[in-house]
């Protein structure tokens, strides 16, 4: 009996799901709160957002949690804050300084309950974390002014790490307490402010540049690794209220821009330390957004499809191809 194989000289791949055309951003459920610049931990289907900027008066301390469909308001957080840093988990999550005024408080969370721990060794607002709750990283921010600070947190108390190279505020991180990324920040320092910082837990290193220029982005960004990183939304430095829809992922040296753009232009959103193949953001402005958005590229195989590719489902027992628009079943006659 002839094989498909030995008939046509090739392997067949064999995948669980047909692979998908493109990466994309789809829609989640809103928030019961809307606001901007709050604390996000978690992942896209177990995310957690306290506090933020609900109404031009004032903040909330308000917290909701995420199951993957819908946000629920649960424990409140122990102040009105905005610009919270955080690391962690919706079950093991740390929340981190924040204003204003600026202030170094930090609070555990155990997804019901929060505990105050440690306090920062400096008064910071608006800067960036990464990390687990036993072992977070927290760098940049004002104080006032600018600082190029870098602390890190052992799960009791804080210390003090290597300054950045440059001080920035309302940049983002990625990664975790010995092999992190900083980018993006305020404009003072013009494009050095807008390259990489990569941190190896003993002293930072000046990366590459973001191709657009942002602060307010996402925070936290994906990823768990300084070569695995992806960053997204944000304010222009430069130009006021004006916001991006656009994503990055950097691979340790490149950032390349990825060709799935949000649906809504954000600066200011809460972003989840999920993998850079589901990352969730919610919330942001302008005004006080409600909406969440996931990113997901397909995992198996984690590439876009190409015209004339050939695999094997397995789970509806069918060999497949792409066509360049669609895919088809192959038939027998």
């Amino acid at each position: 009996m002839t094989t498909y194989k030995g008939f046509n000289g090739f392997n067949v791949t064999t995948y669980a799901a047909d692979p998908v055309a493109t990466a994309a951003w789809t829609t989640g459920g809103a928030l019961n709160t809307g606001r901007n610049n709050t604390g996000g931990v978690g992942t896209a289907t177990a995310a957690a957002v306290a506090g933020g900027a609900d109404d031009p008066a004032g903040y909330t301390n308000t917290t909701e949690e995420y199951d993957g469909t819908s946000w629920t308001e649960v424990t409140n957080y122990p102040a009105s804050r905005t610009y919270i840093g955080t690391a962690g988990s919706q079950t093991a999550g740390l929340f981190i300084a924040g204003g204003s005024p600026p202030t170094g408080d930090c609070f555990k969370y155990d997804g019901t309950t929060y505990t105050s721990t440690g306090s920062l060794g400096t008064v910071v607002k608006q800067g960036a974390a990464t990390g687990i709750q036993t072992l977070a990283l927290y760098c940049g921010g004002e104080t006032p002014p600018l600082t190029d600070m870098t602390e890190e947190f052992n799960g009791s108390t804080w210390s003090s790490g290597t300054a950045m190279n440059t001080p920035r505020n309302n940049n983002i991180c990625f990664g975790v307490q010995t092999d992190a990324v900083t980018v993006g920040g305020s404009a003072p320092d013009g494009p050095n402010t807008w390259k990489a910082e990569e941190y190896n837990g003993s002293a930072w290193t000046v990366g590459n540049i973001l191709n657009t220029g942002r602060e307010f982005g996402g925070g936290p960004g994906a990823g768990t690794a300084s070569t695995a990183g992806m960053v997204a939304a944000g304010s222009s430095p430069t130009i006021s209220g004006t916001y991006s829809n656009e994503a990055e992922s950097y691979n340790g040296t490149t950032w390349s821009v990825k060709s799935a753009t949000l649906t809504q232009k954000r600066g200011g959103a809460s972003g989840t330390r999920a993998p850079t193949t589901a990352y969730l953001m919610t919330g942001g402005t302008p005004g006080y957004l409600t909406s969440t958005e996931t990113y997901s590229e397909n995992s198996e195989p984690n590439t876009f499809l190409n015209e004339g590719d050939v695999w094997y489902n397995s789970t509806s027992y069918a060999l497949k191809f792409f066509d360049g628009t669609d895919i088809k079943t192959v038939t027998t006659s």
